[in-house]
């Protein structure tokens, strides 16, 4: 099992308020905002961490550059994807 896949299987063996915790800890080193498809609606939403909680709802619509191979939890959670914001989820891209 690869990385990613045990760190999926871990959260999803963790208790509901467990994993609230743990979404927000990666909220705090997530460096979307950073990032020229980051837009001001993305901003206003506080939409973040994209590539575990799946693409945009509304806001990025359009891709601009891509900075999630940098991101410390790329390598934390071993993604394999980018564009998160609006192509979903690294669980999703793996998906299709």
């Amino acid at each position: 099992m690869d990385k990613f896949n045990q760190i999926m299987k871990e959260m999803s063996e963790m208790k509901v308020e467990d994993r609230i915790k743990e979404v927000a800890k990666k909220k705090e080193i997530c460096i979307c905002n950073g990032c020229l498809t980051y837009n001001q609606c993305a901003r206003d939403n506080k939409e973040l961490l994209y590539c575990s909680l799946g693409k945009s709802s509304a806001c990025i619509t359009k891709e601009i550059g891509c900075i999630c191979p940098s991101c410390p939890i790329t390598e934390q959670m071993g993604l394999e994807n980018e564009f998160f914001c609006t192509r979903g989820s690294e669980k999703e891209q793996r998906a299709m």
